[in-house]
């Protein structure tokens, strides 16, 4: 699968827009979850509330830190010196100038073809 470059600014605003979207939905399934579960096993409402605020807090966090969900990264070509706003991590980016093929991680890019 080829990864998309961006061609304009609202691409990435909708991306943007998903991703915050995505972490809250995760917090608020995790952190609702957790209450729940807390209320069953027989906690009080308060402190199952405070288990899952917390439980979704380190969820969150981890996220923030581990995670790489839709990031965009600015790729110039090195045989070429073309340059595109293209996502990094999802399947491959094809150099339209060109056509040569890298996959785009986070620290480099990897030829994959000529």
């Amino acid at each position: 699968m080829a990864s998309p470059r961006l061609k304009d600014s609202c691409q990435e605003s909708s991306l943007i827009f998903t991703r915050v979207l995505a972490f809250v939905s995760i917090l608020l399934i995790v952190g609702f979850a957790i209450w729940i579960t807390a209320v069953v096993a027989g906690a009080p409402w308060g402190f199952a509330g405070a288990i899952g605020g917390a439980t979704a807090g380190v969820a969150g966090f981890f996220m923030l830190t581990f995670g790489n969900f839709f990031d965009v990264r600015s790729f110039t070509c090195p045989n070429c010196g073309h340059t595109d706003r293209t996502l990094q991590d999802i399947g491959y980016y094809n150099c339209f100038n060109c056509d040569t093929k890298y996959h785009i991680d986070a620290k480099e890019a990897l030829k994959l073809s000529a």
